[in-house]
């Protein structure tokens, strides 16, 4: 792919060659990186749980979860830790549209019924989850979380889709900065958590479970680590991000505080060239503010809804509040 050149600004693509492209072909029972076996053991240290459906011999829905333990014998049926979304996994096979949706809906029944009793269930359904019905009939609260999602274009395409505010940081970005693949992956974790804690906050993901995941994606050639460094050449700001067969999700970033949101910005237009020249969606995974919502409006993106489930007894709202009425995870991950 050519370099591209707007105003003066040098615009040049770092992207794999085309043997490194994603070509796995997609299964419906592990429809995201998050579904897969060695994600989910890297997020818990193998300890989750796994309802399966079978018919006639064959796996036909899959619902990886964690039963987490809040407080006071209240437990949690949630997700894993840096697993942006969840949920079954179906294969609902051909066949007319009217009979796939009363397959589906079967098999998510039958999964639902094989959780254990647990006070609280949370889960953010991934993309290829089409409707709540099944959990509705049976009293789980149903609401709708959205993201932004870039759709693969070149990059002369992709410049031009932004908002004009967004291409000047940028570009005044890429004069200041100099971008590059960061291979090691214990510096990387330990620049986000003093990042975290230089805001005066505590990182709720430590150190040695960003390493596993972070080892884990790049080693299967799923993830990618990028740094923007300053012209004294300290880092001045980082992001990881991941793929499958459909997507790739902005999973972190971390940036000093010193550094502006120029740096990240650079990094996620470096990320943004990356995943569309292997022919994927970006997904920005993680409106979560008013604020995040207006960023990642400037890099061109489309709103994409994504469901969230949830049921909570008395008991686990009052222990929830008790054990940490402080509990805010939403906003870390972009910091």
């Amino acid at each position: 792919m050519r370099a591209m050149v707007e105003l003066g600004f040098t615009l040049t693509p770092d992207v794999p060659p085309q043997s490194d492209r994603t070509a796995a072909p997609f299964d419906p029972l592990r429809p995201t990186i998050f579904h897969q076996s060695w994600w989910l053991d890297a997020a818990t240290g193998g300890d989750y749980c796994e309802a399966v459906v079978k018919q006639s011999g064959r796996a036909v829905g899959r619902f990886p979860y964690v039963r987490e333990r809040i407080f006071a014998g209240q437990f949690l049926c949630g997700m894993p830790p840096l697993t942006h979304f969840l949920g079954p996994a179906l294969d609902d096979g051909p066949g007319a549209a009217c009979n796939r949706v009363l397959r589906r809906a079967q098999i998510t029944r039958d999964l639902l019924r094989q959780v254990p009793a647990c006070s609280g269930f949370w889960q953010k359904l991934h993309r290829g989850t089409r409707d709540t019905l099944a959990y509705q009939e049976q009293g789980y609260d149903t609401s709708v979380q959205f993201t932004f999602e870039v759709a693969p274009q070149p990059a002369e395409l992709l410049w031009r889709n932004m908002r004009d505010k967004t291409r000047n940081v940028i570009r005044r970005a890429g004069e200041r900065h100099r971008t590059h693949e960061l291979a090691d992956i214990e510096a990387f974790a330990a620049f986000y958590v003093r990042n975290i804690a230089s805001a005066g906050r505590r990182s709720h993901y430590d150190a040695p479970l960003i390493v596993r995941l972070c080892e884990a994606a790049i080693r299967r050639g799923q993830g990618r680590i990028i740094a923007a460094d300053s012209a004294s050449g300290e880092p001045a700001a980082a992001i990881f991000y991941v793929w499958d067969t459909q997507a790739a999700y902005y999973l972190l970033s971390t940036r000093r505080r010193d550094a502006g949101n120029g740096a990240v910005s650079l990094l996620l237009w470096d990320a943004m060239r990356d995943i569309a020249a292997r022919g994927l969606i970006f997904d920005f995974e993680g409106v979560v503010s008013s604020g995040g919502a207006l960023f990642f409006t400037g890099f061109g993106g489309e709103i994409a809804p994504r469901y969230v489930v949830s049921k909570f007894t008395l008991g686990h709202k009052v222990a929830g509040r008790l054990s940490n009425p402080f509990r805010n995870k939403a906003a870390e991950t972009y910091l």
